[in-house]
């Protein structure tokens, strides 16, 4: 191997070839200068030992990005100015503005296609979502294709979908209606049926290279031997015989999903362009799907390893220097604290925003228990993010609901890990008596008993079985529950997500069993066609699916005017003794803003009471319920120092700042 230059002489290099012409943009060359130190370092930490010619390929990178820069379009270069200007000038980044919300939805669902899509529009803003995510839309396999996330084409549109002009400009008018564009990059596989893949199984030795392949089956299980399994029910192992091949490939998802070799340079660059396409074509947010798993060593359980962070690291300052308006999110669905480490790892950060997958847990503990001392210690004691980058929060996505926690916060709340997991996936699948979920539960591994769960959040917070009983009582109930928990998304910490279908309260859709592609997958129970009946009653009074579709948006509403309800905002647990409650103080950012807001909130049926009495002192005293009806009395108890809560209820409680003594 020929000895890398210095990334300084190469910078010289680059610039007296390539660089330094008439027509180079400027504000390009000065990202492109103070990221390149980092580029450099970073390819070479990764791939020097499979480089003939290092410094040939940084050029070639160097010379991507370039060309990446020079076709984005205008209007896209306009914005990335705008959004650094945001930075420059001391505001929050575009990505962490106070009031911004989301809402995920798969485009076949929530509006046929992208000639759909405009009209389907105002129903997000009349939600209060700014940033829309369509799950994937490329061509996939017929059949099973994991929802969309075995790619057979990543700058492709699915034709049942629309085509790329589409794509680009449902992008722009999401820009002219001041909404922003979030989509997947699938990075860690594609489909058997992908390109690359095809010509791997036509014997074309490049392409082979693009996926771990093992000559036999001894190899491939020495690899994988302390591999987890990610679908152990219907996908058990993680590799699979390929005749054509003649060998077995990494399959860590799917038969039909091939885990890509990112330790081969070639695949970097091949998805580098990808990234930097899908940018150019409008996209505003995407988030990195399966992140976690993007290197693979033998002897390890290919997850979370150093060089997935390094990738991570080096496409993030790609993108900053071709395309910087870009955010990514990452698809981390680990513990906190290695999630964490996928928004800030080094001098070069990785993506700047996180699902908050353990909030979601955590909230759905507390729901069937009744009980929030797993979610209180939990939630209080986890990693902080890094000043920049935030959490989207959510009650539910398009995934099953896991159950990832720490058994040491368990075994401190005074349960048993191994019971109290069964006790949870009795209670969401109906098995527990009196449970009044409606789940299934999803990859049961009868070895371990361990399992995940699927169902609608109106299904889950017990709205199908209500109905389906007539039991108007109980339909209050639940519609209290899923308020409680949209309400904590919104208030607890970062960005709320809202999943399609949830904002009106669908319950579980069992069309899904009809469908042999599909009928594998139980997930699909809870990502619901968003029914136009649904729709209209959402726009009647006092129907379920406008009291659930009003009730997200004035949380989503209100919370836009409140500085303590910024996604970076500080937050602090405190100590109930009531353990039904949680109690949640959130304050603003900067010291002379508005008041602090204390979130109070009810896990059970029964009406329950904040003492302040019992909370720290120089809270304030409560001045008002911010989520209190215009023309209803404040919960607030007047001479009482109590704060009533009702069953299932929450509170946004604005507290007065304390009384400062004389002299003080």
């Amino acid at each position: 191997m020929v000895q890398p230059s210095s990334p300084r002489a190469l910078l010289a290099r680059w610039l007296s070839s390539r660089g330094n012409t008439p027509r180079a943009d400027p504000a390009f060359l000065a990202r492109f200068g103070y990221r390149f130190d980092a580029i450099a370092d970073l390819v070479l930490r990764l791939y020097a030992p499979r480089l003939d010619d290092p410094d040939a390929f940084v050029l070639r990178v160097a010379d991507l990005l370039a060309g990446a820069h020079a076709s984005r379009p205008t209007e896209l270069r306009a914005g990335d100015a705008e959004r650094e200007a945001r930075v420059a000038e001391g505001r929050e980044p575009w990505f962490l503005e106070p009031g911004l919300a989301a809402y995920m939805a798969y485009l076949d669902r929530f509006s046929g296609d992208f000639r759909g899509f405009r009209e389907r529009l105002p129903h997000l803003e009349r939600l209060g979502a700014r940033i829309v995510h369509l799950m994937p839309f490329f061509p996939c396999p017929a059949g099973n294709n994991d929802g969309g996330y075995a790619v057979s084409d990543y700058l492709g549109v699915d034709p049942r979908l629309g085509t790329v002009a589409d794509l680009v400009e449902a992008a722009r008018e999401l820009h002219r209606r001041g909404l922003y564009l979030a989509a997947d990059l699938v990075l860690n596989h594609c489909s058997d049926e992908h390109p690359w893949a095809l010509a791997a199984k036509r014997g074309e030795r490049r392409y082979r290279d693009y996926f771990h392949v093992f000559p036999d089956r001894a190899a491939a299980e020495r690899y994988g031997r302390a591999m987890p399994e990610v679908f152990p029910e219907t996908a058990p192992g993680n590799f699979t015989w390929v005749p054509e091949l003649d060998a077995w490939v990494m399959t860590v998802f799917h038969r039909f999903q091939w885990d890509l070799d990112w330790s081969n340079p070639e695949v970097f660059v091949e998805m580098l362009g990808i990234l930097l396409e899908l940018a150019n074509r409008g996209i505003d947010i995407l988030r990195l799907d399966a992140v976690p798993y993007l290197w693979k060593r033998e002897g390890t359980d290919c997850r979370n390893l150093d060089e997935a962070h390094d990738i991570v690291r080096l496409l993030k300052a790609c993108a900053d220097v071709a395309a910087p308006g870009l955010a990514f999110l990452a698809e981390a669905i680990v513990q906190p604290s290695e999630i964490v480490r996928y928004l800030d790892s080094g001098r070069v950060e990785e993506c700047q925003l996180a699902y908050h997958a353990s909030l979601m847990v955590l909230l759905w503990d507390a729901l069937a228990t009744g009980k929030t001392a797993v979610l209180s210690r939990s939630f209080g004691e986890e990693t902080r993010l890094a000043p920049g980058t935030g959490w989207l929060s959510y009650a539910r996505c398009h995934d099953d609901i896991g159950l990832g926690y720490d058994e040491e916060k368990i075994l401190r709340a005074g349960f048993t890990p191994r019971a109290h997991r069964r006790f949870l996936l009795d209670f969401y699948s109906g098995r527990y008596p009196g449970s009044f979920a409606r789940g299934r539960l999803f990859m049961e591994d009868p070895r371990t008993g361990d399992a995940r769960i699927s169902g609608t959040c109106a299904s889950l917070c017990g709205l199908e079985k209500a109905l389906e009983e007539g039991d108007g009582a109980a339909v209050d109930l639940a519609v209290k529950r899923i308020m409680l928990l949209h309400g904590l998304a919104a208030s607890l910490t970062g960005i709320p997500l809202v999943f399609s279908g949830d904002e009106l309260g669908l319950v579980n859709d069992f069309s899904w069993l009809d469908d042999p592609a599909l009928a594998d997958d139980n997930r699909w129970m809870h990502r619901p066609r968003l029914d136009p009946e649904a729709l209209a009653r959402s726009e009647v009074a006092d129907t379920v699916e406008s009291r659930v579709m009003n009730g997200i948006a004035r949380f989503l509403r209100l919370r836009k005017d409140v500085p303590a309800f910024a996604p970076d905002a500080p937050f602090e647990v405190l100590h109930a003794q009531d353990e039904h409650l949680v109690l949640c103080l959130r304050s603003p950012k900067e010291a002379a803003a508005k008041a602090r807001i204390l979130v109070a909130a009810n896990f059970t049926a029964k009406s329950r009471a904040v003492r302040f009495q019992e909370l720290p002192a120089g809270l304030g005293a409560p001045a008002r319920d911010l989520l209190a009806d215009e023309d209803a009395p404040s919960v607030l108890e007047p001479g009482t120092g109590e704060i009533a809560l009702g069953p299932y209820a929450l509170a946004w409680i604005a507290l007065a700042a304390p009384e400062r003594k004389a002299g003080a």
